[in-house]
């Protein structure tokens, strides 16, 4: 289907009222109607300032300022950087048409004009500038949607003020890290008060990444309050949340999933996981890799899932991550890994720093550069 030049906009330069109104007639003939003219290159800048053309059509050799000095004033403003010009010009030596594309311009027609070359050279940059307007103004939509959608996802992640009182509250310090690998992510984590003395902490980490993964994340969060965590085990909470979210995601989409409960009253770890990545256990001086085996959450309504248990002491430390710490590469090809991971936690134990999520974090951006080939989430929490 042709593309409709009806509101396309040209501005003719051109010293000579002859030429002017020969190329007026070609163009009027061909359905382009939105004309305007100048007489020089100055008349021509003001124009297209005032005009706001699709296209110029310039005569290199005029009074005052030439169509080259023209064309190449033009290209210092960042408005018309890609305005189509379109040279018309009597010199037909290579040298001289050479010169024309240095001053910035996108064609040449050679004079004497040949009314179907002229039409068919300026339809074609025409379309070519219609096409690259709609798909400027498409581009820019979206990416407007995305920045939407990012800000819809990044709220809901625990807010960090509420963060810092539940963790009070139950004697926790919890500091994290979330970061998407594009505008929109599949990872998600949630910590929420069970009771006085009860506190449960949720990491989840859906199949890929971009749109497809964060609307799987919109998903599970639906879910929350529909399955009240309060009264369940961690191993029957995941049971009815792989159950659920079977229901609602497409085939062949899944989850790895960590789920854990701290009662301070016991100082009892009782957790569950659905073939997430090892948490990281600091206790009595010792690390470990708690077991997170699991039939992945989506997978089959029959999943069952096993509760265990753990003790976080005062002065222990729990580390939950996604996958994207110990899988992404550096340039070499070489991933991070768990042995480094773990290598710095024990740095990090015996330290103490301020904030030790940037800690682990500062070597890991250290080789593997952004933006990340796949979505990242850390939580530390310290047993105070």
């Amino acid at each position: 289907m042709p593309i409709s030049l009806d509101d396309s906009r040209v501005l003719i330069v051109d010293d000579n009222d002859f030429n002017r109104k020969s190329l007026s007639m070609l163009l009027l003939r061909s359905g382009i109607r939105n004309l305007e003219f100048a007489v020089d290159g100055v008349d021509g800048l003001a124009k297209t300032d005032s005009f706001r053309p699709d296209l110029i059509l310039l005569d290199v050799a005029m009074p005052n300022m030439d169509g080259l000095e023209m064309c190449r004033q033009l290209r210092t403003n960042p408005r018309h950087a890609d305005l189509p010009v379109l040279f018309q010009t009597a010199l037909d030596s290579d040298e001289e048409q050479v010169a024309c594309f240095r001053a910035g311009g996108s064609d040449f027609i050679s004079k004497p004009i040949k009314p179907g070359e002229c039409v068919a050279r300026v339809r074609h940059q025409l379309e070519r500038r219609k096409l690259f307007n709609d798909l400027t103004a498409f581009r820019e939509r979206v990416q407007k949607e995305l920045q939407h959608a990012h800000a819809m996802q990044m709220s809901l992640l625990p807010d960090p003020r509420k963060v810092a009182t539940l963790g009070a509250a139950h004697g926790l310090g919890i500091t994290s890290h979330f970061e998407t690998s594009s505008e929109l992510g599949g990872d998600l984590w949630s910590v929420f008060e069970l009771d006085e003395h009860r506190v449960g902490l949720l990491i989840v980490d859906f199949a890929g990444h971009g749109i497809t993964a964060a609307i799987n994340t919109f998903r599970l969060h639906t879910l929350f309050d529909r399955i009240p965590a309060r009264d369940l085990e961690p191993a029957e909470w995941l049971t009815q949340l792989n159950a659920s979210l079977k229901d609602v995601l497409p085939t062949g989409q899944f989850a790895t999933a960590f789920y854990c409960v701290f009662d301070k009253r016991t100082s009892e770890l009782a957790f569950a996981g659905a073939g997430a990545p090892n948490p990281i256990l600091y206790a009595d001086g010792e690390l470990t890799l708690l077991d997170s085996s699991g039939m992945l959450l989506g997978i089959s309504r029959r999943a069952k899932y096993q509760t265990q248990r753990a003790i976080l002491p005062p002065g222990g430390s729990l580390v939950l991550y996604s996958d994207a710490l110990i899988e992404c590469r550096d340039a070499d090809g070489v991933p991070f890994g768990q042995d480094a991971v773990l290598d710095t936690v024990r740095t990090i134990i015996a330290d103490r720093p301020v904030d030790p999520v940037q800690t682990l974090l500062a070597p890991f951006f250290a080789r593997v550069a952004r933006p990340l080939r796949d979505d990242l989430t850390l939580i530390w929490i310290d047993r105070r």
